[in-house]
């Protein structure tokens, strides 16, 4: 064989053997699943699997944040290793546990080999909406406000949909607000109080959409308000109904209805 095929053979050679080792297939320690979605209280399970020609060789169990933290063997994480698997089992999860975790295989007299990782994300599903009617503080306004508020969903991506049922003709001209979250505060009205209180305000000054985060529980409160028409322009009763759209943990629809006005 002439020096030029040789080398050609060789290139190529090198080329896929580098092609292998780039891909999750050609690595000796692969986690499953990549990512892992669980709601807050189930059991979450990750697996990394490895070969080892050798007998004397560790598992580890890493969650990546700012820095590595290697994560002990208690009640809280339960590692099972067997066949060359190794499972990290997470039994009620909370807010608290998702992020990315690692396994490291460490071989003796070999450098340790790091799994691809798997991120998991733990699902908090939304309270209820709660609608509120806030009383003037000059009952010689005639100004209502309506509120309609819920929280306890994680992750915080979330939506809060106004609709309104009457068979009166200008119910056409009301208009109402959608709050989603996260959003674009400047143009929306968000805004956020870090002590996570309410805080009080007339309805002529009230925000479209605001939310509340509660720093101590890692919650978050999303808010939508709008004054009401008054009463005596109505010519039938309305129904104001604030339902909850677009969050991952949600199994059906989460609605509350309030009727303002003359009755039905």
């Amino acid at each position: 064989m002439s020096v030029r095929p040789l080398l050609r053979w060789l290139l190529l050679l090198a080329g896929q053997a580098s092609a292998l080792t780039a891909t999750p297939e050609g690595l000796r320690v692969r986690q499953s699943p990549p990512s892992l979605s669980v709601m807050r209280g189930e059991t979450a399970t990750l697996s990394c699997h490895f070969k080892v020609q050798s007998l004397k060789y560790g598992v580890q169990w890493f969650r990546m944040k700012s820095e590595k933290q290697l994560i002990p063997k208690s009640s809280r994480h339960i590692v099972v290793e067997k066949n060359q698997i190794s499972s990290l089992v997470i039994p009620r999860v909370t807010l608290e546990d998702s992020g990315w975790y690692y396994c490291e295989v460490n071989v003796l007299q070999k450098d340790p080999e790091l799994g691809n990782g798997t991120e998991l994300v733990v699902l908090a599903s939304p309270s209820a909406p709660r609608l509120f009617l806030q009383i003037p503080s000059d009952p010689q306004t005639g100004q209502w406000a309506l509120l309609c508020v819920t929280g306890g969903f994680h992750p915080s991506v979330l939506s809060l949909t106004w609709t309104y049922q009457s068979t009166a003709a200008d119910a056409e001209q009301l208009s109402v607000t959608n709050c989603t979250l996260p959003a674009n505060r400047a143009a929306s009205g968000v805004s956020e109080h870090p002590a996570g209180r309410l805080v009080s305000s007339a309805p002529s000054d009230l925000p479209r959409c605001f939310q509340i985060a509660d720093g101590n529980r890692q919650e978050t409160y999303l808010f939508s308000g709008f004054l009401l028409p008054k009463k005596e322009s109505l010519k039938t009763g309305m129904i104001f109904t604030c339902g909850v759209q677009d969050h991952p943990a949600m199994t059906g629809a989460l609605t509350a209805s309030f009727t303002w006005g003359r009755e039905i």
